[in-house]
């Protein structure tokens, strides 16, 4: 799943945590989910997808630490699991502070 998410007022989103069944793992379905959820999202119009997560699997995906980007998170977490994405070519790099929907009440 994914959600909206502003970062200086430019509309982005989250990934959301993943989970897949202890008997379906390692076979690919993780990834594929993800794979599939940015082509929609580029053809959406996305340039960018972050995540909160483990560094070691998200990078399979493209992910890299999001202060590379100088994309921050609005809470204390290891900026080496807080990573970005990029999907499309931006016509402007962006940066600044994620700011999720106020249902996450962050």
């Amino acid at each position: 799943m994914f959600t909206k998410i502003l970062i200086n007022n430019n509309e982005e989103i989250a990934l959301a945590p993943l989970a897949v069944l202890p008997e379906y793992q390692r076979q690919g379905i993780g990834i594929a989910l993800i794979e599939k959820g940015h082509s929609i999202a580029r053809r959406m119009g996305y340039h960018y997808s972050v995540v909160l997560g483990s560094k070691d699997y998200y990078k399979k995906t493209g992910y890299e630490p999001a202060k590379n980007f100088g994309i921050l998170a609005p809470f204390e977490v290891d900026s080496n699991n807080f990573m970005v994405k990029r999907l499309n070519n931006a016509d402007k790099e962006i940066n600044g502070v994620v700011n999720y929907a106020k249902e996450f009440k962050i």
